[in-house]
């Protein structure tokens, strides 16, 4: 019987030591690498190579320039004319429009990896899926009949090209599929393609009828903004929804947070609900600018917050600007040269 109470003993002080560990499996957040909480922000510079840069400002709110120079000093520059990086769960893409190459850093320690520089001509944006990387190319500019996708394989970065043949932008991935925006600033298509990376074929053309700038996903519909229209696609048939709504000639920028639509026209922002049918007609901020070219030349909201980078005069540093989403100014940044666009880590 002693022998049988010392067993029950020894039973319950061991669950008590496996209770202990179980519930303590919160351990604390391990660092990934010195760039894991934070955002980048790309500087495009301008012909001068040593113009382009990336900017880290942590969630602490330290400044950190040049980011890519500082960690590789031995590696080759990033490029001129940089495009917006994109990710995916380890890596960070950067993309030099006019080098026609795709530097590949550890998103979170900022290490060299890799130079892409095959089958790209003019490349613009990128996105991730089914293991690839795509990348838009603009082709020679003058038409659209010749802007392509570069199919990255992102498990030794050999490319080839997959053809697109319409003007082609802006690039998402949403439940594995790909969605480029048509047109923008240097086309007049008026569509969004549909392109799946399983069959490596575009899969459906959507028409809207305006120039689209920008778009974004939330719950299964796609918000599209062009210049003076902003329209739904519903995802799961390719179809538009009702009609869309009419906004301010200039509007560009869209970005989604908490249910709420925001939208930039020159140097104002304007924010209106998910389900509303009629634009604001008052804006929910505006900021100064000098800059001819480079008002709200990147812009997005994040986490309770609003982010404004300004072009300047895309030849010395500029700002970014950080608001509140009731519009209150928060803190100004110097950035580098032609500060195009911010990416959250």
């Amino acid at each position: 019987m002693k022998k049988l109470n010392k067993f029950f003993l020894m039973l319950f002080a061991s669950s008590l030591f496996l209770a202990s560990c179980s519930s303590d499996d919160s351990s604390p957040n391990v660092s990934l690498g010195q760039y894991d909480n934070g955002m980048f922000v790309v500087n495009e510079g301008n012909s001068t190579v040593t113009t382009s840069s990336i900017t880290f400002i942590s969630n602490s709110g330290a400044v950190e320039q040049d980011v890519f120079r500082n960690v590789n000093p031995g590696a080759a520059g990033l490029g001129t004319y940089l495009q917006p990086m994109f990710f995916d769960n380890t890596r960070a893409f950067i993309i030099s429009g006019s080098a026609n190459k795709i530097t590949v850093v550890n998103r979170y320690t900022f290490e060299f990896i890799a130079t892409i520089s095959t089958n790209l001509e003019n490349p613009r944006y990128g996105a991730v899926a089914n293991g690839k990387a795509y990348v838009t190319n603009a082709g020679d500019w003058m038409t659209g009949a010749d802007d392509f996708l570069t199919v990255i394989n992102l498990s030794d970065y050999s490319t080839s090209k997959a053809t697109i043949g319409v003007w082609s932008e802006k690039i998402i991935e949403e439940n594995n599929k790909l969605y480029i925006a048509n047109g923008y600033a240097y086309g007049d298509a008026t569509s969004i393609t549909v392109f799946n990376p399983v069959t490596n074929n575009v899969e459906t053309t959507i028409q809207l009828g305006f120039n689209p700038n920008s778009f974004e996903e939330e719950n299964g519909i796609l918000y599209v903004l062009g210049s003076e229209k902003l329209a739904k696609i519903n995802l799961a048939t390719n179809a538009v929804v009702g009609t869309p709504i009419t906004i301010s000639a200039g509007a560009k920028n869209l970005n989604i947070e908490d249910n709420k639509i925001y939208y930039t026209v020159d140097t104002a922002v304007y924010a209106m609900a998910i389900n509303a049918t009629v634009a604001p007609s008052t804006p929910l901020l505006t900021y100064q600018s000098q800059s001819q070219d480079g008002r709200m030349y990147g812009f997005a909201v994040n986490d309770g917050k609003i982010y404004i980078a300004d072009g300047g005069d895309f030849a010395s540093d500029s700002k970014a600007y950080i608001y509140s989403t009731t519009g209150s100014l928060l803190r100004t940044i110097t950035v580098g040269v032609g500060p195009n666009g911010f990416y959250f880590n």
